[in-house]
């Protein structure tokens, strides 16, 4: 199994998350995109990436931290790409949801993200909440012409196409099989199964309380709970797990594959 979007530096500590690793290991879990959200945090991505072969790392500034970067901020997310060849660029995007958002400095460090993307050839993992049209502006600025990820989709269907078009992969998250948010799940049924990649966003985004099946103290979302999105994926789909799994292992190297795409 694969994990297509998830924080697993904030799961404690690097013990903690080290302990986590080897738990996931043994449910079969192969390989997780581990995305820092600042500066602050990717040196502990990094070293997550170093210590753990399962490990896909991902740099970038979120949305929600553009006010408290250092002016150094682009020149270190390039020496962490140019130091990890195998890292993608993310979590970053845009969030009008967010109180007093500076929709402005999101759209300028943004467009600055996909820049270095570009530099580097790298595919890009996207937050955007209530900004879809602001999104589609910044990649049409920003001449996108990489695979991209929208985790944890929540945009309307009546855009999906165009996402498609661009080079769009769409995740869906442990939250859509809540029962309260299972109509959210009509939206997938839109989407290309080859553009489809399953995630936990660990150590949030959890199920409903009692549906969990790995809980950890101090966290909402286990990052084990992989194991569940995957079964639910699956008899969403009417698929077999097996075939979820070999489905969604092909999808995650297409969605890396950043050279083929752009063939």
């Amino acid at each position: 199994m694969i994990d297509a979007h998830l924080h697993l530096q904030d799961c404690g500590n690097k013990t903690d998350a080290l302990e986590i690793l080897s738990q996931l290991r043994g449910i079969g879990v192969t390989c997780l995109m581990v995305n820092g959200t600042s500066p602050h945090d990717w040196n502990a991505v990094s070293d997550l990436a170093t210590e753990s072969p399962e490990v896909v790392p991902a740099f970038g500034v979120h949305p929600w931290k553009v006010a408290g970067v250092s002016n150094e901020w682009e020149a270190q997310l390039s020496s962490l790409l140019t130091a990890f060849p195998d890292a993608g660029v993310g979590e970053v995007g845009l969030d009008k949801w967010i109180p007093d958002c500076d929709l402005p400095l999101q759209r300028d460090l943004f467009l600055r993200q996909l820049a270095l993307a570009h530099r580097f050839k790298r595919p890009v993992t996207v937050h955007c909440l209530q900004a879809w049209g602001s999104l589609l502006d910044c990649l049409e600025e920003g001449s996108m012409s990489l695979p991209f990820l929208l985790h944890s989709y929540s945009g309307p269907r009546e855009m999906v196409k165009e996402w498609v078009n661009r080079g769009a992969y769409f995740s869906i998250s442990g939250y859509f099989f809540r029962q309260e948010k299972f109509s959210k799940l009509e939206v997938f049924e839109s989407i290309p199964e080859d553009r489809l990649l399953l995630e936990t966003d660990a150590p949030e985004m959890a199920f409903s309380e009692g549906e969990a099946r790995y809980i950890r103290k101090g966290m909402k979302n286990h990052p084990a709970n992989i194991e569940l999105v995957y079964e639910r994926y699956a008899e969403w789909s009417g698929r077999t797990l097996p075939e979820v799994v070999k489905m969604m292992d092909g999808n995650f190297r297409r969605f890396r594959d950043v050279g083929g795409f752009a063939n």
